[in-house]
């Protein structure tokens, strides 16, 4: 019987060392230091994740 697969698949891993104020900030945000690198590094491709953590283009007139 084969393994299910996990449904997150990273196409590229990359460790990083952050200031402890970083993970303060999120840990006060309620947000993942995962989930906050990966959505910065969407917005600077262009990109954002939808509801259903897909990546999408960033819409033009968004605030």
């Amino acid at each position: 019987m084969s393994k299910p697969k996990p449904q997150f698949q990273p196409s590229n891993v990359l460790i990083v060392e952050v200031p402890p104020q970083f993970i303060a900030l999120c840990e006060a945000s309620g947000a993942s230091p995962q989930a906050a690198l990966r959505g910065m590094a969407a917005m600077l491709c262009g990109l954002q994740y939808d509801e259903d953590n897909r990546l999408v283009p960033l819409e033009e007139n968004a605030a």
